[in-house]
């Protein structure tokens, strides 16, 4: 009973992810967020700092496209070394299914990004890669991943997991190179793909034994 709870409170948190990431594109597209991004945009602008900009250009080159996708083949490599074959699976559809998505929804969209941003990016606003691949896939995606293997641990992965996905969503708007509504919409999709996902594989995923059971000597 407490296992079905589990999972469909989990189904319930995709339904509402994903809702309100459908809710969010509909406001983008019908430019009601607006007045609510040039604000944030305009804040980010104010609060302006030279080692603070430094920073978020340091989440821009880590969420880049080749320091993302090493993590993912590393990540993928150790998973197959230690013989979590699912494992392996489940993170790569993760990865795969969040950024087939977020460009399918870039080309949808076809919002146009603020015109002062810090760094050069040439695809589409909405939703923010940055946000939805490496902050949600790939951080959220692993924590979850890794709170299988380790239960009594999985808060704590998921709390780095999260402070890194919101950070790197920060990082995008003080840049300038997103709306405040790009990154939201980015977090939204990709980390209701984690679940998705997960809740897809999550008997696969706990069939596996997380640490060698000790043989006892008579």
């Amino acid at each position: 009973m407490d296992l079905n709870r589990q999972r469909f409170r989990v189904l319930t948190l995709v339904a509402g992810l994903v809702g309100l990431f459908l809710v969010l594109t509909l406001l983008v597209v019908a430019g009601w967020t607006q007045a609510v991004d040039d604000s944030w945009n305009q804040a980010m602008a104010d609060l302006e700092l030279s080692w603070l900009v430094n920073v978020a250009e340091a989440f821009h080159r880590i969420g880049g496209v080749s320091i993302a996708f090493l993590t993912v083949v590393v990540v993928a490599a150790i998973f197959v070394a230690k013989k979590r074959w699912w494992f392996a699976g489940a993170w790569l559809a993760i990865i795969v299914v969040t950024q087939v998505l977020t460009t399918f929804m870039k080309t949808a969209v076809g919002r146009d990004r603020p015109l002062d941003a810090l760094v050069h990016e040439s695809s589409a606003a909405y939703p923010s890669g940055h946000a939805s691949v490496s902050g949600a896939a790939i951080a959220i995606g692993l924590a979850v991943l890794l709170g299988f293997l380790w239960p009594h641990r999985n808060r704590l992965f998921l709390l780095v997991g999260a402070a890194y996905a919101v950070a790197m969503a920060w990082s995008r708007t003080y840049l300038h190179a997103h709306w405040l509504t790009d990154v939201a919409g980015g977090l939204l999709l990709g980390t209701a793909v984690v679940c998705a996902v997960s809740l897809t594989m999550a008997d696969r995923l706990t069939q596996q034994p997380t640490e060698p059971v000790p043989i006892k000597k008579p």
